[in-house]
């Protein structure tokens, strides 16, 4: 069974986020599990502040996570919809290894992250947790912007260079049954595909191989990546874009930290996937 680990890591946040979770668990028929980690960075900062007198941590008060899933429980689902089972897990450290292993252990599907805006994605701050399960994490991770309207996800754009597609990916993304635009970027240093040449590779190659036909392309050969994504984003209505960290650059490329957030993306939901590490068993497509 599918199980996807809500990770809190704002309490002010957390009835409205689990709610969104819940959406998505309906959606990929799968179990939510709840796990807080404010309470977790709290501690290691009282920790290792606990001897400077001019630092004073004081830990928040922790949500009662059995409440917020008794919440949900009790929530209406609509006629025909799967169930979720709600459960709630503990993480003892904030690192690395103990996030891989909570992955394992509790066989994750994906995670799922609050982040208040998505330009965020590229800041290298020591104390961006975001940044650091994302790098680190062996399952996809959603990254959930606050202001988002969740709905269904009908609409997928799978950003990449359409001549290293993951079909693994493609395998994931089709669980949710959405329509899916693979929307090619030319990879840094390689050259631009022709229409009919990346149709062959999509209908031929990717969609056969992935077993899905609800597979359409977007191919950009515009220079200008940003704006290019943005029309696909507005004339499609996409509603949550997937892409693999650490792979062409394509976060680099896309997000960044200037002042005027004026890209559509950057309001939407970004399903990221890790590279080489993906804890990528058989589970995961049952």
């Amino acid at each position: 069974m599918r199980n996807i680990l809500l990770f809190i890591d704002d309490l002010t946040k957390a009835e409205s986020l689990a709610k969104k979770a819940l959406k998505v668990a309906r959606q990929c028929r799968a179990n939510l599990q709840l796990c807080n980690a404010v309470k977790t960075r709290a501690q290691k900062s009282l920790l290792v502040h606990h001897y400077d007198d001019e630092v004073v941590f004081e830990e928040p008060e922790s949500a009662d996570l059995k409440e917020l899933a008794l919440k949900l429980k009790g929530m209406h689902h609509p006629e025909g919809a799967y169930h979720p089972a709600i459960n709630c897990v503990e993480m003892i450290n904030f690192n690395p290894t103990t996030i891989r292993e909570t992955v394992i252990r509790h066989n994750v599907w994906m995670m799922i992250l609050g982040e208040q805006s998505l330009d965020q994605l590229k800041n290298a701050d020591t104390f961006n947790f975001a940044i650091k399960m994302i790098n680190n994490i062996n399952c996809p991770v959603l990254v959930m912007p606050d202001k988002f309207d969740m709905s269904f996800f009908d609409r997928v754009a799978y950003i990449t260079d359409l001549r290293y597609c993951d079909i693994g990916v493609i395998r994931f993304l089709k669980i949710l049954n959405a329509q899916l635009f693979v929307t090619h970027i030319s990879a840094p240093g390689l050259p631009d595909l022709e229409e009919r040449y990346a149709q062959d590779i999509l209908s031929e190659e990717i969609s056969v191989k992935a077993n899905y036909q609800k597979i359409f392309l977007r191919n950009i050969k515009n220079k200008n990546i940003k704006g290019a994504i943005d029309y696909v984003v507005d004339t499609v209505e996409i509603k949550m874009l997937a892409l693999v960290n650490k792979k062409h650059q394509t976060i680099e490329r896309l997000y960044d930290n200037y002042a005027e957030k004026t890209q559509l993306y950057q309001k939407l939901p970004a399903l990221i996937f890790p590279y080489l590490n993906w804890f990528n068993h058989a589970s995961f497509y049952e």
